[in-house]
């Protein structure tokens, strides 16, 4: 057994807990494969928001097992690392049966221990003493020219939707010291773009022992701002922050450093205040509007993208028809839009009735998706004539394909005599561009030369 697949479900954090995953993977002697045929072992890590991704996921075991893999999952799915014949094991192993073994991403450490079980002759790594904190762990990066460093796990928020929090934890801050030099470490490697994620990752403390419910200024901005002052960093990213923690502090650093992305994803979940309260959301528009309003006025570029749950207990006609309202008055660039799905184990499936009906629930979604094809497109013509820069992240047939620094995707012409000769050179590259032209989701451009 030394071959292994894994597939990534769910957000940046995600994205990032997998590239430690592979670096104990590989420092047993497990060699990664592309195609779950070619392999022995098959990982999951899982995102348990939407029912939808849950859904995938049982999908994807159901093929597996059919091919004879071993499989596995951890994430925001699983609460306890077990196998199927551990006397005390996760409740997702008695529901499913042919899942093999899960493991808490904070138990990564275990998962060499667990595969053993499969294959004796696989050995526990040997790791640095100050690697035995999972996040510590160096990652695998899967692209040079870009990296995901978490800076703080878990959720105090206890949306009443969310299962995040009996299954990631409650809120821990990573030392300051460790995000900085793994900051410095990968643009000493080549990597231009870094992104700090977290489930809160606003919400971040040097010192966790000074948290307070409900605080609202953090140590986050000045995290956000030794992290853009580290030489060479071309692009500063993070995901996703919670409203209830955007100060006006973090805006001023975004708006202070120019390498610092001017992009703003805020998830708000519903435009109705009511649905907020009964959602536990920690915030209410007028707080949403005075954030956003703060970030236009300090860099008038920037776009704003949020997250949206439609349908959720209790939402009427009334409350969605706020949720449009927000949109024509936000002109957000991108929303990800999802009908509710009750989680078991959340206060909202015990404790509230599931009374939109499912019909409604996507009709909701339609009307809410053409709104937002309306706001995107006006989001994309807004630049039409300006120069943009994109970090090129494909090339095809004499065509770049990227993000500009705005979040916006872009697909341009290349001009540079150097990049047609050797079009994968570009790839990690930030290039700049004219806008040309836009459609719905993306811009076009030509490259400036």
């Amino acid at each position: 057994m030394r071959r292994y697949f894994l597939k990534t479900f769910g957000c940046a954090m995600n994205s990032s807990d997998s590239e430690r995953i592979e670096t104990i993977l590989e420092s047993i002697g497990m060699e990664k494969t592309e195609m779950v045929e070619n392999t022995d072992v098959v990982l999951l890590n899982t995102c348990s928001i939407k029912q939808h991704a849950e859904d995938r996921v049982h999908g994807f075991v159901h093929n597996a097992k059919k091919m004879g893999k071993i499989v596995g999952l951890t994430g925001c799915m699983v609460k306890n690392s077990s196998l199927q014949s551990s006397e005390i094991k996760d409740p997702l192993l008695k529901k499913y049966k042919k899942i093999d073994l899960v493991f808490r991403i904070e138990d990564i450490l275990k998962l060499p221990e667990l595969l053993k079980s499969f294959d004796p002759t696989l050995t526990q790594p040997e790791l640095p003493i100050d690697e035995l904190d999972y996040l510590n762990i160096t990652p695998k990066r899967t692209e040079k020219y870009r990296a995901f460093v978490p800076i703080m796990t878990g959720c105090d928020k206890f949306c009443t939707y969310c299962i995040v929090p009996f299954t990631r934890g409650r809120e821990r801050s990573r030392p300051f010291e460790d995000i900085l030099a793994e900051c410095e470490r990968h643009v000493l490697e080549g990597v231009v773009e870094i992104t700090l994620v977290g489930q809160n990752v606003n919400a971040y403390f040097v010192d966790d022992s000074v948290r307070v419910p409900l605080q609202r200024q953090t140590d986050f901005a000045t995290l956000l701002e030794k992290v853009a002052q580290i030489p060479g960093l071309q692009r500063l990213k993070f995901t996703s922050p919670h409203p209830r923690h955007m100060g006006d502090d973090v805006l001023e650093v975004m708006a202070k450093y120019k390498n610092i992305a001017r992009t703003l994803h805020l998830p708000v979940q519903s435009g109705s205040s009511r649905i907020l309260r009964t959602m536990g959301r920690e915030h209410r528009i007028d707080t949403f509007k005075k954030i956003t309003t703060k970030a236009r006025e300090l860099m008038p570029e920037i776009t704003i993208t949020t997250d949206i749950i439609v349908g959720f207990c209790g939402e009427t006609e009334e409350d969605f028809q706020k949720t449009i309202k927000l949109f024509e008055e936000e002109q957000f660039l991108v929303a990800y839009i999802s009908k509710y799905s009750s989680r078991k184990g959340t206060f909202a499936e015990s404790k509230l009735k599931d009374d939109v009906l499912l019909p409604e629930k996507k009709r909701r979604y339609d009307v809410l998706n053409e709104k937002l094809k309306e706001t995107s497109q006006n989001e994309n013509k807004r630049i039409i004539g300006d120069i943009e820069a994109v970090l090129v992240e494909e090339v095809e047939n004499g065509m770049a394909k990227g993000k500009t620094h705005t979040g916006r995707t872009c697909v341009f012409s290349l001009h540079s005599s150097t990049f047609q000769k050797i079009p994968t050179s570009c790839v990690g590259k930030i290039i700049p561009v004219k806008i040309t032209g836009s459609d719905v989701w993306s811009v076009m451009g030509e490259e400036i030369v």
